[in-house]
């Protein structure tokens, strides 16, 4: 996941879509055919649009000019203000995996401009122990390839570091992930920090911003053990405050789905974020139908399983949400518009 322009602070969501309207841009979302999870978008200095996600294997997904497994696929489209969705792969952002210090494939990369460079933050297995960890590559392209894979976060004590979220404020770059440490198992959590100029964390600066004991929604029929929170954005708003984006439940469900936390007036939180919207007991967006969790908000589509939500800017700093749905067999990813009225944010 990552998201805000490098060349600005984060800008403000609007009220109303009048950038794109202005721009003559359609405001529908944009569904693709490629199966793809955990999906992140960036702008591409040419001005056109690259998402990531998920490994995928050599049989998956139609190609446009590269074939095999793929352990970060490169999906290409819009340009401007008209941001679209790929549908096709046509390249690997990391086609020589995770580097010396892990092994397997990626989960959830998430990618952001920061000066010239693009910064991608994965999760792979730490090689010799199966533990989820995180990794930090950098290229001068949003395609790729990204090279200098280098272990970014490892607890020490075993728990997970995951799905990183690059952003930029100001002159600054900050990661958000989730953060087992913070917590004892079953709990997770989140947390976000500064970097330094070469991507790698300044840990005097984490916080806290938000736990799976700040919510309850994310057990309700769960399976398994673990009360997941994850796959965490962060946006800053017109009213001010900064948001947080972050996913719940059950991947492979209809119940997973995306809550929305208030963080404060700064990029990193001073305390933990607040669910909005009854936000401790519903999601703030998910699916509508028989087995959803009741959210404050339902989705285009009105898919099962929307998660892995990732904000980021078009050119003209319009925000726009990319996401995935899940068919039962499959996640796919959506790119919508982000807008906002007196209820709060809504997509399209």
């Amino acid at each position: 996941m990552a998201g805000v322009l490098a060349t600005s602070t984060a800008a403000a969501v609007t009220a109303v879509d009048t950038a794109a309207a202005a721009d003559g841009v359609s405001t529908a979302a944009a569904e693709s055919t490629f199966p793809l999870a955990d999906p992140d978008t960036v702008q591409a200095k040419d001005g056109s649009y690259v998402t990531y996600g998920t490994t995928v294997g050599a049989d998956v997904g139609a190609r446009c000019g590269v074939t095999g497994k793929l352990f970060v696929p490169v999906l290409v489209h819009g340009s401007g203000n008209t941001v679209g969705v790929g549908t096709c792969a046509s390249a690997d952002a990391l086609p020589n995996g995770p580097g010396s210090w892990a092994e397997g494939n990626i989960w959830a990369p998430g990618v952001v401009r920061f000066g010239d460079t693009y910064f991608m933050y994965y999760t792979a297995s730490k090689r010799g122990s199966g533990q989820k960890c995180l990794g930090r590559a950098v290229s001068g392209s949003a395609r790729g390839p990204f090279t200098n894979p280098v272990e970014w976060a490892c607890p020490g004590n075993g728990r997970w570091a995951i799905d990183a979220n690059p952003f930029v404020s100001g002159s600054d770059m900050y990661v958000a992930y989730r953060d087992d440490a913070i917590t004892s198992y079953p709990e997770t959590g989140i947390s976000v920090v500064r970097t330094h100029s070469n991507g790698m964390a300044d840990w005097a600066t984490r916080r806290d911003a938000l736990k799976s004991t700040d919510i309850g929604w994310e057990t309700t029929r769960m399976s398994g053990g673990t009360h997941v929170v994850e796959n965490p954005s962060m946006f800053k708003s017109a009213d001010g405050y900064w948001y947080l984006a972050y996913s719940g439940n059950n991947w492979d469900s209809v119940r997973y789905a995306t809550g929305i936390a208030r963080c404060g007036t700064g990029p990193l939180p001073s305390t933990r974020c607040t669910p909005r919207q009854n936000g401790a007991e519903r999601p703030y967006f998910g699916y509508t139908g028989t087995g959803g969790l009741n959210p404050y908000r339902g989705m285009p589509g009105n898919h099962p399983g929307p998660g892995g939500m990732d904000f980021f800017q078009a050119a003209n700093g319009q925000y726009h949400a990319v996401y995935h749905w899940w068919n039962g067999t499959r996640r796919f990813p959506i790119v919508a518009v982000v807008l906002r009225n007196d209820g709060g944010f809504y997509l399209n």
